[in-house]
């Protein structure tokens, strides 16, 4: 049996990235219009063009993949479905997790990734960590033999009830 976990947006996320796209669309727009009316030169202004348009589409992808985050709980792993563009889906067998506490979205030394929605960080009371964010309430930890992961499934402690009874009333021959 899969449990499909679609995480809250929040709001402030959602909007913050949708402004840095209009805000790049109208960088872009204007070295367009610098490079036909003005003595910017043809190769300075189209690189310049091509280059924000790049920049603008992968902030559209980052905002295209927050609404397609999920966490995917199976009788033995849990799967977090997140764009590659912060580190790729991740699989967790579920018999190396070693806890799962509902918390708090920590501060953070980003070391790949994408602020406001995840990537590998570096969190100075746990090391590094895998987060995959869209919003800043429902924060759960999970502490595995092989790293650790902050994810924001809707209802975060029936997220984690769920885990630990997938964990607790697994079938002896899954294990």
């Amino acid at each position: 049996m899969r449990i499909v976990n679609r995480p809250k947006i929040s709001k402030a996320i959602a909007a913050t990235y949708e402004v840095i796209v209009v805000f790049m669309i109208a960088i872009t727009a204007l070295f367009v219009w610098l490079t036909v009316f003005t003595p910017i030169g043809v190769i300075a202004g189209v690189i310049a063009s091509i280059a924000f348009a790049f920049v603008t589409l992968v902030i559209i992808l980052i905002l295209a993949s927050l609404y397609r985050t999920s966490y995917i709980v199976t009788e033995v792993e849990l799967i977090i479905n997140a764009t590659k563009l912060i580190g790729g889906r991740k699989t967790i067998i579920l018999r190396t997790i070693n806890s799962v506490e509902k918390t708090v979205i920590p501060f953070g030394i980003r070391l790949f990734g994408a602020s406001f929605y995840g990537g590998y960080y570096y969190i100075p009371s746990l090391g590094r960590a895998f987060l995959t964010i869209t919003n800043f309430q429902d924060g759960v930890l999970i502490k595995t033999e092989n790293g650790n992961y902050i994810i924001t499934p809707s209802n975060p402690l029936d997220f984690k009830k769920t885990i630990e009874d997938k964990i607790t009333n697994r079938p002896q021959y899954l294990s």
